[in-house]
């Protein structure tokens, strides 16, 4: 068993055909279909049943993948490492984490890690935060950021930092509202919010339902960035995590409204890692930087 049939499993599994897993690989499709018989005979099991053109695991074959993924995986780190000891202070750091930290809390962390770590490579993939929490367990990240509260036997959290909700406005619209507002005022005014049925929406309506409010929403958008716009622009008021707003209020282009029958909603935003693994340099760093930036303690591996 060779470390490319390994790959070539895998690009099958994620592409679910070998045709795209050869067209992926820069390979033929008879070469590809002979490195995942090879891993077969050499694992004596059946790893893919095909429904025509797809392919779908087996359940050892579901085994096998968890497994494969993981080797890959530990290759990557140990030719990290090597560099590393070849090339003190380069490398690379991958984090994984969620749209909303990736659009706001993200940017400026890696601004000051890339400052005092110049030749170390950064990589970002983003994800809700079940992707993300799978993408660390299969070590295609070296740590993640997530929003969601979370146990894992195979992982660490560590909480950073809360990030309360808060109900912002456009200054235009602000002006004609009074200093504080009642549940009463705020089910009157428009809202602005995420489309039915994503995570954040349905977190929303609850808390506004807690408050006593049937809100009537005129626009709904799948990201942040353009409910912002359009209540910045007065179109009506959101509400929304701090963090994606903080910019704006300190800058002037959003108003955060004083609303005392907001009930008291946060999220926590935590960073995830694998257990007891060997941290590159680089990954130490970027550790030292939450460490230093939240005021926290991060265990070592």
């Amino acid at each position: 068993m060779l470390l490319q049939h390994l790959i070539t499993f895998c690009r099958v599994v994620e592409e679910g055909s070998f045709t795209r897993a050869a067209q992926a690989l820069n390979l033929t499709q008879p070469s590809v279909t002979k490195q995942v018989g090879a891993l077969e005979d050499y694992l004596q099991v059946q790893l893919f049943t095909r429904q025509g053109k797809r392919v779908h695991l087996t359940p050892v074959g579901e085994l096998v993948y968890d497994y494969a993924r993981q080797v890959i995986h530990l290759v990557a780190q140990c030719e990290e490492a090597v560099r590393e000891y070849r090339s003190p202070g380069s490398g690379s750091v991958t984090v994984g984490c969620v749209h909303t930290i990736g659009l706001f809390t993200l940017p400026d962390l890696l601004a000051a890690y890339v400052r005092e770590n110049p030749r170390v490579k950064i990589n970002v993939k983003t994800g809700n935060n079940r992707e993300t929490v799978t993408m660390l367990l299969h070590g295609e990240v070296d740590l993640g950021l997530v929003t969601t509260p979370m146990v894992h036997e195979r992982i660490e959290v560590v909480p950073l930092f809360e990030d309360p909700l808060v109900v912002v406005a456009g200054p235009s619209f602000a002006a004609n509202l009074p200093p504080v507002i009642s549940n009463a005022d705020l089910a009157q005014l428009p809202f602005i919010g995420y489309v039915r049925g994503a995570r954040f929406r349905m977190t929303t309506d609850q808390i506004l339902e807690e408050m006593g409010i049937q809100p009537t929403f005129v626009m709904e958008f799948d990201n942040h960035e353009a409910i912002k716009t359009m209540v910045a622009l007065g179109f009506g008021v959101a509400l929304e995590p701090f963090s994606a707003v903080q910019r704006e209020v300190i800058s002037g282009k959003l108003v955060r409204l004083n609303v005392p029958g907001l009930p008291r909603h946060s999220r926590t935003t935590s960073l995830i890692l694998r257990r007891g693994e060997r941290r590159s340099s680089a990954v130490q760093a970027f550790l030292a930087l939450l460490e230093q930036r939240y005021q926290v303690t991060i265990p070592a591996r």
